[in-house]
Parts: C-alpha cells; structure tokens; sequence
C-alpha cells in the first residue's frame, strides 16, 4: 500500500511540475510576441508608392524594386523597407525633382539550393545560407513598412494601396 501512495505522490507532483513549466514557457513566449507600433504622425508624406516586377534574360531571374515618392520638409533618415516578406536597405535620391526612397528585392530562384552541408571540416559548411530572421510584420500583398531614424530612435511607417508594374529586362 505505501508503494502505491509513494508512486501517486511522485506522479501528482510531475504532473505538477510539468504544467508549472508549461505555464512558465507560455508567458515566456507571450512576452515575446511584442507588435510593433507604427507611426501616425511621420515627417514625411507619400506621394506615391510602386512595386516593380523585373523579370529579365535567364528563366528565374527576378527582382522588385520599391520605388517610393514623398514630400518632407525635414530631412528624413531611411533605414528599411519590409515588403512581401522580405526586407532590405533603402537608398534615397530624386528623380525628376521628385523625392524617392527605393529598395530592391530580389525573388531570383536561379541560385536558389537549399542543401545544408554538414562536414567534419567546418570550412566547408561556410556556403551554407543563415537562417533567415523572422519576418516582423503582418502585411497585405499592397502593403510595405518604411523604417526610419528620428532622434535616435527607430520608427515604423506602414505604406498602403501599393501600384504593381512589370518590367521585362533583356
């Protein structure tokens, strides 16, 4: 009889345990799930935003390139543009006495080998691609976020209603 009683206690308290670290993990990865706030009120104004598919020479070589024109009376300092899952590094400039923010994203699947090297010799497994980041945003299809620098602090701006082009490069 004390066998059984000692056996109920050790298996009551595991139960116990394993539904506290359960409970800890879930507000652990709760806590992380932290949204990003985008800015309303930013020193800038969107003129105009397009989406250009450019598809070109080899099969499977393509990329888009997110041109974004907008009004500021300040100057403003562009980091990011996150777009279709993807993000990259903006360069700003002008054309036609237009303001322009632009980022390429490249959808090329031409390189695209998704084999993982694994070897004794670690110099070997350098070719293998880094995991990529979680993307941060939940985005429509029509839908980018600017990221930019104001006081030494990062803003996010969400661009709406995105005009899609297609471009057939030699």
């Amino acid at each position: 009889m004390n066998l059984l009683y000692n056996n109920f206690i050790k298996q009551f308290k595991l139960k116990r345990t394993m539904k506290l670290i359960a409970v800890l993990f879930s507000m652990l990865g709760l806590t992380q799930c932290k949204s990003v706030k985008f800015d309303t009120q930013p020193p800038f104004k969107i003129q105009s935003a397009h989406a250009i598919r450019m598809v070109g020479g080899m099969p499977g070589n393509s990329s888009i390139q997110l041109k974004i024109a907008y009004t500021s009376n300040d100057e403003v300092s562009f980091q990011e543009l996150f777009y279709q899952n993807k993000k990259t590094k903006v360069f700003t400039g002008a054309e036609k006495k237009q303001k322009l923010v632009t980022g390429t994203f490249n959808t090329s699947t031409v390189n695209d080998k998704n084999d993982l090297i694994l070897h004794n010799d670690p110099t070997r497994e350098l070719k293998n691609k880094a995991p990529e980041e979680k993307f941060p945003f939940q985005l429509k299809e029509n839908e980018a976020v600017i990221s930019y620098v104001k006081n030494n602090k990062t803003y996010y701006f969400k661009i709406e209603d995105i005009k899609n082009k297609k471009v057939f490069m030699p």
